[in-house]
Parts: structure tokens; sequence; C-alpha cells
């Protein structure tokens, strides 16, 4: 049985909201693992979070997202240095709470428009990646190159692309991280695409083709566990369902309306979906 995690910023109104009390939401609605969202974690009190981490008897996943001025990828050194210095703050956070995998959008700015410059950008984000990996392993952290639908990323929207990229990378401290989100917007056949992931891919997150929790859309779950199993993959299940238009994170994800009732009941509908329909490979 595959450990089931929830991104805790299901729960946030505002990015600064403290995340401390929502590990213990997680745990109540069933999951073992808590998702951070490592923004700023230089501001994080990561020592108050293991510990309530370990009294809850949760594990840790961690996540980031590059922005323009923290941009591995980008032509001006500084914002590229700010890239690098960020990713290393991250892969420490990550290995402070016990996360053996540091995902999402790792390797350039998210939500930025496709540059004119494309492969000049591209051998940036891959010169920053193989520097970023040297990190990740002095960590113990494998750094995982989240696969984005083309309304939020330019660099990589397929896992073809993304094999592609690791292949240039050529580090066993780098992998993918898939998304079913993105993959079905992406990806022709999306069992196929983990297929084709195969042992590279690091992290795994679950969420319907609406941004709801799963089994509320129409994924194909069956056939995404079965493709898992397929591959032997050992990693973590993470929902990361965004429901409320509350606030920045509503907004930031462009939740328009609400897309559920009670968060706390909707969190336990997934935990249990996971376990029951996918976790069990």
């Amino acid at each position: 049985m595959l450990p089931i995690g929830i991104h805790l910023s299901y729960w946030q109104v505002n990015w600064k909201d403290d995340l401390q009390p929502l590990i213990g939401r997680a745990r109540k609605a069933g999951f073992e693992v808590a998702e951070f969202p490592l923004l700023e974690p230089r501001r994080l009190n990561l020592q108050r979070l293991r510990r309530t981490l370990n009294q809850e008897g949760m594990l840790a996943s961690c996540g980031t997202g590059l922005d323009a001025q923290r941009d591995i990828s980008s032509p001006d050194l500084s914002i590229r240095q700010a890239g690098l210095s960020h990713l290393r703050a991250c892969l420490e956070a990550a290995a402070e709470l016990g996360s053996p995998v540091l995902g999402g959008v790792t390797y350039t700015a998210w939500g930025d428009l496709p540059p004119r410059d494309r492969q000049i950008r591209r051998a940036y984000a891959v010169e920053g990646l193989q520097t970023a990996a040297v990190i990740a392993e002095e960590y113990g952290v494998c750094l995982c190159l989240e696969v984005l639908n083309r309304f939020e990323g330019w660099l990589m929207n397929t896992v073809e692309q993304g094999l592609q990229l690791l292949a240039e990378v050529g580090s066993p401290f780098v992998r993918l991280h898939l998304d079913t989100f993105h993959l079905n917007i992406e990806e022709d056949d999306i069992a196929a695409a983990i297929r084709q992931a195969g042992d590279q891919l690091g992290h795994f997150h679950c969420v319907e083709n609406n941004r709801k929790i799963p089994g509320r859309g129409h994924i194909p779950w069956p056939q995404v566990r079965a493709a898992l199993k397929a591959i032997g993959y050992a990693g973590f299940l993470v929902t990361e369902a965004f429901v409320s238009p509350a606030g920045e994170v509503g907004t930031a994800l462009f939740i328009w309306r609400s897309l559920a009732e009670d968060l706390d009941e909707e969190a336990r509908t997934a935990a249990e979906f996971l376990r029951r329909e996918v976790a069990n490979v």
C-alpha cells in the first residue's frame, strides 16, 4: 500500500498561513503524508514543523515553485543564482522535515510565457539543474521536475519532453514529478504516459481533471493504478486538489467558484478513495 498524502495548501487561504495546524487536519482526514509548499523556506520554523510531524505520526513531502525573480532558466545571471539559492534552501528544508523529495516547478518560473530564446533558456535550465542535482545529492533529497500543462509552463509539457530533459541533466537525484491534472490536458493516454516515465518517476500527484479531489471527475483511476503497479512505483501518492476560491491561494490557482462544501469532509473522502482505488499497487 503506497503512502497517501495531501498538499497542505488545500486548506490555506493565503500563502503565509501557518502550516503547523494543518498537519493535524491532514492526519485526521486519514492521510499519512503532509506535503509542504516551500515558497519561503527560510521563514518557516522547520524544527517546530518536524516536531509536529513526529507528534502526529506523519511523513513529509515537499514542493516549491520558481518565480520571475528566482528562475534558473533566466538570461540574467543574478536571477539564476537567486533560483539556485532558493532550491538549496528548499532542499535543506526538505531534508530537515524528512522529505525524500522536492517536487514542483523546479526548473523555470511557474506561469512564465514562452520566450523567444527558448533554446538558450532551456540550456540555462539544464545547467542550473545539474548544479541543483549536486545540492540534492548533498542533502539526500530527490529533486523532481513537475510536468506542467501548456497554460502553466512552456519548457516541459509531456513525459517525453521530461525524459529528454532528465537525459541532459544526467543525475540519479533528478527525476520526474507527474500530476494527473496536467497529464489529462497534455497526454493522449494518461496510463501510457505513466508507463513511459517508468523508473524515472519520483513523485506523483493525484488530482481530478477539474482540480477537485480524486473521484470527483473523469480521470481513469483504475488505469492509473495499473500503470503505477506496472512500473513498480514506490513513492507517495499526494492529492493536490484546490477547491476553495478564497484568498491568495484560490486566485493564484484560478479557482473562481467553490468546488467543495466542507473541506475536511472532502479531504476524508479523498483519503478513502485513494486508499481504496489507487494506493493498493
